[in-house]
């Protein structure tokens, strides 16, 4: 395996390097218009000077994907501070938790949108912070050529600190997830070669701001001359509106989630897209892939390579599988990306032999070196196994992580993934896989998208379950669902009730959010 493999240079530079060597080139494309790199570079360098003395601090990026997230991002990153992102939506509980932990040197947010915010008034009046309004102005550029060589401000390191990412965790508190450029570059850098991305590429941004998909997909394409295509917010979430917008756009990279490619996958069905023909590639990622979601896609679009990809937000992604043809079942999550160890231990931390469930370890340079904030001592997801298991000599000094999801080894080291501890339910003495059961319903063509939960007794054990189901056409069937239930797990199958909501509520990272289920405006129907 040799040495870790290691990125050439900061996002950031590689960025400028591509605004000297082809300023006129295409960097974003919004709103019918496109912004070069050499402007994008200009803006981004005001947004350097605005900002000051920040090297070493956060900065918060509360905007909305587009040319000035994108410009922000990269002065924020040239001025020497790491950054955290939000949309302009998070104005609540979560956007305070944020900002009051990592107590961010300045706020930069659309001057453009409301006047009254109260998040930016409580961080202006509590934590003392600064705000920086990316208004009208900011987009207004001259005709000076970017400047060849280092960046005017701080250096960074690629060992600094590049951003912090912030997830839900297991119990719907924020878990804020630092990285470093070399983390961030090294990824980008991989991606940008396994897709050939390159000038005349359309990388589509459909990730959220705050989850580091988000970054990955901006600098993917902005590090490799290609251009990066933000979704806009009011089409992000409807599949049959984000298929005009892939046509539109003529998008040729797009990553999203299983789940949400099962629902872009009945409009294709339905022949309401009509020509996503430029799409190359389609990488799935953050839940477990059908082999028949899988297959469906490849028909859909028989000229774009599907791969999935797997891993936590504390390694950015950690394994890669192309699918090149039928898959029964789940589509395994494959072999690991360059830069990462992955291992399956068992309860006592010997690597089990192939075929034989574990936990997924992972082992690398870029994983995260801990939380920060209210989690910064939860140490034992990063715990060492005991001994450690042998490995090549020049991951020496890599740091541990402890996954928390299960796997298996195909014999020819393929890892499978076989679920989470904390998604797995037993009833009767049975485990059942709640992602399983969730396959099983939107197989059915009355279902758009669904997610179950459990109901359990005061003592733990699992009496039943809920599903949560956005139908595809009113009335709803409850029977049909109960009785696909009872075709695939029979006597295994625990009482379940439906209900029916308008959608699912969906986390950053565009996964489902369980705990936000129970607060929906929902039709109980059986």
């Amino acid at each position: 395996m040799g040495g870790v493999p290691s990125a050439s240079g900061t996002v950031h530079e590689r960025v400028r390097a591509w605004a000297v060597r082809a300023p006129d080139a295409a960097a974003v494309s919004w709103a019918g218009e496109s912004v070069s790199y050499g402007a994008l570079v200009e803006r981004a360098d005001r947004v350097r000077d605005e900002l000051g003395a920040v090297g070493g601090r956060a900065v918060a990026v509360r905007l909305a994907p587009g040319p000035r997230q994108a410009a922000a991002v990269l002065g924020a990153l040239s001025a020497g501070a790491h950054v955290v992102c939000f949309g302009p939506g998070d104005q609540g509980e979560r956007g305070r938790t944020v900002l009051a932990e990592l107590r961010p040197r300045v706020l930069i947010r659309d001057g453009d949108r409301e006047a009254a915010d109260e998040l930016a008034g409580w961080y202006r009046a509590e934590l003392g912070g600064r705000l920086l309004d990316m208004a009208e102005s900011s987009d207004e550029t001259g005709s000076a050529p970017v400047a060849a060589g280092p960046a005017k401000g701080a250096v960074s390191g690629l060992e600094a600190r590049a951003y912090v990412a912030y997830t839900s965790g297991s119990s719907g508190v924020p878990k804020g997830i630092p990285q470093s450029h070399a983390a961030l570059a090294q990824f980008v850098e991989w991606l940008g070669g396994h897709l050939g991305l390159g000038p005349g590429a359309r990388v589509a941004q459909w990730a959220a701001p705050g989850y580091d998909a988000s970054l990955c997909e901006l600098f993917a394409a902005l590090t490799t001359g290609a251009t990066v295509c933000p979704v806009p917010e009011r089409i992000r979430a409807h599949p049959e509106k984000l298929a005009g917008w892939l046509e539109a756009e003529g998008v040729t990279v797009f990553q999203t989630v299983p789940s949400f490619a099962r629902a872009l996958l009945k409009v294709l069905a339905d022949g309401r897209a009509r020509n996503l023909g430029r799409l190359t590639d389609i990488l799935l990622a953050g839940e477990p892939l059908p082999g028949e979601l899988a297959g469906g896609l490849r028909a859909a679009l028989p000229a774009a390579r599907l791969t999935n990809l797997y891993g936590p937000t504390e390694t950015i992604l950690a394994t890669w599988h192309p699918v090149t043809g039928p898959v029964d079942g789940t589509v395994p999550i494959g072999r690991a990306i360059p830069g990462r160890r992955v291992l399956v231990l068992d309860q006592d931390d010997r690597p089990c032999p192939p075929g034989a469930e574990g936990q997924i370890v992972l082992h690398s340079p870029y994983v995260t070196p801990g939380y920060v904030g209210a989690a910064a001592g939860h140490r034992d997801p990063f715990r060492p196994p005991v001994p450690a298991p042998p490995g090549d000599p020049g991951w020496d000094g890599g740091r541990w992580y402890r996954t928390g999801d299960l796997g298996r080894l195909r014999p020819d080291g393929t890892l499978e993934f076989a679920g989470r501890a904390d998604e797995q339910i037993k009833f009767l003495g049975i485990r059942l896989e709640l992602t399983d059961i969730e396959m099983a319903l939107e197989a059915l063509d009355s279902v758009r998208q669904c997610a179950v939960v459990p109901q359990t007794d005061p003592d733990g054990l699992v009496t039943g379950l809920v599903a949560y189901i956005v139908p595809v056409h009113e009335p709803a069937r409850p029977a049909t669902w109960r009785a696909q239930l009872r075709r695939r797990f029979g006597a295994a199958m625990p009482p379940v009730s439906f209900e029916t909501v308008p959608r699912l509520p969906r986390n950053a990272g565009g996964k489902v959010d369980r705990h936000r289920l129970r607060t929906l405006n929902m039709s109980s129907v059986g």
